[in-house]
């Protein structure tokens, strides 16, 4: 018997007792699935946000539906993995993204034209300047390219420091802008994106006068907190956002001619890197609890003995001598906490590469293969997400 489509065997294989089902004509309509909102949210969530937004959404309309929930965005965000942003000050225009395995970092060209240098990030939103007009604002999602603009202020930009923050109980993102002298005293202003049209003074009170030098400085943008760090200085000074409160508590240490202070985040804390010269040994410390000003002690680290680490300089093309004889500065914690990547140069050039650390498995390796000259302001840690600059009045370029 020649069998046609929709036959299915009915008995034991060589028997020649055939029974015929039609097939069913009933189509599924598009963007029908046959799996659970709940199942698909947890599935979903686990997909990079890149391969979320330039394809998955578009499969269907219940996955287009759940990538686009905030509080799948809020869930993606939580679980993400935090690579490094890499900008060139001679090329504001460009940037790279680095994503770290145990043994290596992938570095892509990120998709997004910047207009000028990144001031600040938060969650994978981005904060600079428009060229054009420099005491005009952006911030701006360089995945999805959502971008908003700030309300204007007053101040000489040359004479201002700005960062930002997330409110995390509203998923508000506050700007901070410190400017002055005016009258021999410095100004602190914020607003709320999409919700303020103007800016609104800070309460400095609680503050002394050392910590309020302090702030006229730029931040570092670290969770809900705005942190002033200083290697010099014997104190921290962090500004919560959600209650926009300043705070000051005691560093964990100071600045000697034996060693350097470096503060950088991770995993939505502040850490502190004491790097003691010409040895490669460091203290990480983190803050536990910035309203109380309580830190520990988390890794001893000696990267003078890391078996990977001459190696690396070989193929870094620095010229053969004792790891000892060079400059390494921490700065940015990537994959959940678990790799430290440092800048490391000659001592007497500012010509550097960057490196990774892989605290738990003692791996060291290079991240890409260019050679950059200078490490300030072009460098943090960085998540790829689907988060809004604001939820209301966003425009997509």
């Amino acid at each position: 018997m020649e069998m046609t489509a929709g036959a299915v065997l009915n008995g034991r294989a060589g028997r020649k007792n055939y029974k015929l089902v039609p097939c069913s004509k009933k189509k599924k309509t598009s963007g029908e699935s046959s799996l659970p909102d709940e199942l698909m949210f947890y599935i979903l969530v686990c997909i990079p946000a890149y391969v979320l937004y330039n394809s998955t959404r578009y499969v269907c309309r219940q996955w287009y539906k759940i990538i686009h929930d905030p509080l799948f965005c809020k869930e993606h965000l939580l679980r993400s993995s935090t690579g490094l942003l890499m900008q060139d000050p001679y090329t504001p225009h460009t940037g790279e993204f680095a994503e770290f395995g145990e043994m290596s970092a992938t570095v892509t060209e990120i998709n997004f034209m910047f207009p000028n240098r990144v001031l600040s990030t938060c969650n994978g939103l981005v904060l600079f300047r428009n060229p054009h007009d420099p005491s005009t604002l952006h911030v701006a999602n360089p995945l999805t390219k959502q971008t908003v603009t700030v309300p204007p202020f007053k101040c000489h930009p040359d004479g201002s420091c700005i960062s930002f923050a997330c409110a995390y109980s509203k998923m508000e993102y506050k700007v901070l802008c410190t400017y002055g002298p005016d009258g021999g005293k410095h100004n602190c202003v914020m607003l709320t994106l999409g919700k303020d049209h103007a800016w609104k003074p800070i309460n400095r009170q609680k503050l002394s006068d050392r910590g309020w030098s302090m702030v006229r400085d730029c931040p570092l943008s670290v969770g809900q907190f705005l942190y002033w760090a200083d290697h010099r200085e014997k104190s921290v000074v962090a500004l919560d956002v959600e209650s926009e409160l300043f705070i000051e508590f005691p560093s964990p240490a100071v600045w000697s001619f034996h060693s350097s202070i470096l503060y950088v985040e991770r995993e939505r804390t502040l850490s502190c890197s004491v790097m003691t010269y010409c040895r490669s040994l460091v203290d990480i410390f983190v803050l536990s609890d910035p309203m109380t000003g309580e830190w520990r002690m988390l890794y001893k680290i000696d990267f003078g003995a890391q078996k990977h680490l001459s190696t690396c300089m070989d193929h870094a093309s620095f010229p053969p001598s004792r790891a000892e004889a060079f400059f390494f500065a921490p700065v940015a914690w990537v994959n959940k906490g678990d790799v430290l990547v440092l800048y490391i140069s000659r001592p007497s050039g500012i010509d550097g590469y960057f490196f990774a650390f892989n605290v738990k498995t003692g791996n060291f390796f290079k991240v890409g293969s260019k050679l950059y000259g200078t490490l300030k302001d072009f460098c943090c840690g960085y998540t790829q997400s689907l988060e809004s600059p604001t939820p209301t009045e966003v425009t997509i370029h």
